[in-house]
Order: structure tokens, then C-alpha cells, then sequence
């Protein structure tokens, strides 16, 4: 039942992943906010060099964590787990920034008029992991996260037409699983391929 789940949500995330941009970019220019439609572009360009430099401190980890692998298997998974915990802040961050920065624009109610707005979100918040993820094709750690924020980011922007509280929800959630529990689920994994 898991993976018929997974499979389910897979489709509106390839289809938000190749069309969502493009078409909230062109509804947005229609309506004439160009001022936002020039942020995200801008982003688009200048995005994964600004969390390059912002994960600079997660790389320092990471080494820290290196430097123990054969010295102390506490450390080394714990620093392990610092800098995941890290990297999954800064893609909190950028989901959350992306969607107050498209929500500021916007001046009705919830409907369809926001959707152009949610849809420019999906791009600006993921853009620039989905950018990192392509360089790194065989790290199955980054395509587990950018696959768990991807479900999160999705569910919470649907979310948004049903119910506040279940926006709520699926932020706790989102916080939660991306900052614990991938980030132990990570070093679990990492462990298990050290044995194996």
C-alpha cells in the first residue's frame, strides 16, 4: 500500500517538476506581476551558488565526520547526522522563503486565483535541489530527501485549498521527517552499506 502511495504522488511531482514553472510563469504574466515573475528568474540564476555558500558549514561537517570513520563510530555518525540535519534545514528554509515570498504577492482568498502563485512556489523552493540532486545522480541520500520535500511541499500546497489545520499538520510533518527522521534514516542507511 506504501508504494502504490509513493507511486501515486510520483505523477503530480514529475508533472509540477516540468510544468509547474511554465505554467505559473506565464498565468503570473497574465496577471501582470512581473515583479515576481523577476524574482524567480533571478533566483533561478543566482539560487544554487547563494545555498552553495549556505552549505558550506554542512560540508565542514561532513569532513568532521570523515575524519572519524575509522576512529569512532559515535562521531562519525553523529557528525554524520549534524550535517544532514543541516542541508535538510536549508531546504525547510528555501520551501518555506519560496512560499512567503509567492504568498506576499498575492491579495485574495484562497482559490483559484492562487494557484499561479502556488505554482511559481514549486520551482523557486525545489529549482535549486532538483539542480544539486542532477549533479549527484547515484547519492541516494539526496534523492530520498529531495523526494521526501518534493511529497511534503506538494501535500502542503494542496493542502492550502482543503484546510488550515491540515496545512498545519503537514508542517509539523514536514519539519519533523525532514529534520529527524531522514537524517537518522540517512545514517541507518549509510551503516548499513559500511557492512554490507
Amino acid at each position: 500500500m506504501f508504494n502504490r502511495l509513493i507511486e501515486t504522488l510520483t505523477i503530480p511531482i514529475m508533472i509540477l517538476n516540468f510544468g509547474g514553472g511554465i505554467v505559473g510563469g506565464i498565468w503570473l504574466a497574465f496577471l501582470g506581476e512581473w515583479k515576481l515573475i523577476g524574482i524567480g528568474i533571478a533566483l533561478l540564476f543566482t539560487s544554487h551558488w547563494l545555498l552553495s555558500v549556505f552549505m558550506m558549514p554542512g560540508l565542514l561537517i561532513s569532513g568532521i565526520a570523515i575524519q572519524f570513520a575509522e576512529k569512532n563510530k559515535f562521531f562519525l555518525y553523529l557528525f554524520g547526522f549534524l550535517s544532514q540535519f543541516y542541508t535538510n534545514v536549508l531546504i525547510v528554509a528555501t520551501c518555506v522563503l519560496a512560499f512567503f515570498i509567492c504568498s506576499s504577492f498575492y491579495k485574495g482568498g484562497v482559490g483559484v486565483g492562487y494557484i499561479p502563485y502556488v505554482l511559481w512556489s514549486w520551482g523557486m523552493a525545489l529549482g535549486p535541489w532538483q539542480f544539486f540532486a542532477s549533479k549527484e545522480p547515484d547519492n541516494e541520500f539526496s534523492a530520498i530527501t529531495l523526494f521526501s520535500a518534493s511529497i511534503f511541499y506538494f501535500l502542503f500546497l494542496g493542502s492550502i485549498f482543503i484546510s488550515p489545520i491540515l496545512s498545519l499538520i503537514i508542517v509539523g510533518l514536514f519539519g519533523l521527517v525532514q529534520l529527524l527522521v531522514l537524517p537518522i534514516f540517512n545514517m541507518y542507511l549509510a551503516n548499513k552499506m559500511e557492512n554490507y
